[in-house]
């Protein structure tokens, strides 16, 4: 299917800086987002050179200021950023401005959970990855968005239309009044499971060879987008509002960090999202 060019993303250079970017999500106009790549940074070894997280193997100084840099590229302070504790699991945490500047500097972080949700106008969601998939929302009709950190726990926990539903208890907001953007993520060749996952899998309803795939030496191929976009269609997502990165991070160690491709030993890129103030500009 032609998805169109709104349907991907658009790889963004800025000097030694990369970052991508959803059309979908620009030409809506009531966001500010990006996800990382690991261009343009300061960090090196196994961490060069964009590393966003403070939970690797870099110095806190050398994450900080990757996040200067990158932030300043949308004229937003990293001192500000909102960040919660990801614990691979499908809890929803609501933000406000009281909440700012938690995860913005080391052992900042409170709120543990993996999908963070505010109304309030340029308060900046982030989550970090190595091969989950970040998928953010945007509700089109009030200010609304939400980030969700999906790896294989959040799939299997169906964190994706876990969200939506929260969004429209919530908040009254209908799933076809969603915008959906899901970041890269490891690809199905690249990521293969046991048979103990694969069994969590196929219990959960993903026994389709197109989510999971026997492969050599009892292991399994896990597509981990197909199960998350699954999870959006079924949750009443419109598949035009759905942008797709469509990026493996494993496959492209020149942009993206990788776990499973660099055995743990790595960085992580960061995803964010911002709801624009429209009382200014």
């Amino acid at each position: 299917m032609d998805r169109g060019n709104n349907k991907t993303f658009s790889l963004i250079r800025y000097g030694s800086l990369a970052y991508l970017q959803s059309p979908l999500f620009k030409a809506s106009g009531l966001v500010e987002h990006a996800f990382s790549t690991r261009s343009g940074g300061c960090s090196s070894g196994n961490m060069a050179s964009l590393n966003m997280a403070f939970h690797t193997e870099d110095s806190f100084d050398r994450v900080l200021e990757n996040r200067r840099r990158f932030f300043e590229l949308f004229q937003a302070d990293y001192q500000q950023i909102v960040s919660a504790i990801q614990v691979h699991g499908t809890t929803i945490a609501v933000f406000d401005n009281s909440h700012k500047g938690e995860g913005a500097l080391p052992h900042s972080a409170k709120k543990s959970c993996d999908a963070l949700v505010t109304t309030e106008p340029d308060l900046i969601l982030t989550a970090y990855a190595a091969d989950c998939q970040l998928i953010y929302f945007c509700a089109l009709d009030r200010p609304l968005i939400a980030l969700a950190h999906a790896g294989k726990q959040g799939a299997l926990g169906r964190i994706g239309s876990q969200v939506v539903k929260y969004l429209e208890d919530q908040y009254q907001v209908k799933p076809g009044r969603l915008q959906v953007a899901m970041s890269p993520a490891v690809c199905r060749c690249c990521y293969q499971v046991g048979s103990e996952d694969a069994d969590a899998f196929r219990q959960a309803g993903w026994r389709e060879q197109r989510y999971l795939e026997p492969a050599a030496g009892g292991k399994f191929k896990l597509d981990l987008g197909a199960i998350n976009l699954s999870q959006l269609l079924t949750a009443g997502i419109n598949n035009d509002n759905i942008a797709i990165s469509g990026l493996c991070t494993s496959c492209n160690p020149d942009l993206f960090y990788s776990y499973r491709r660099d055995c743990g030993k790595t960085g992580r890129m960061i995803g964010f999202i911002a709801l624009k103030n429209k009382g200014t500009g």
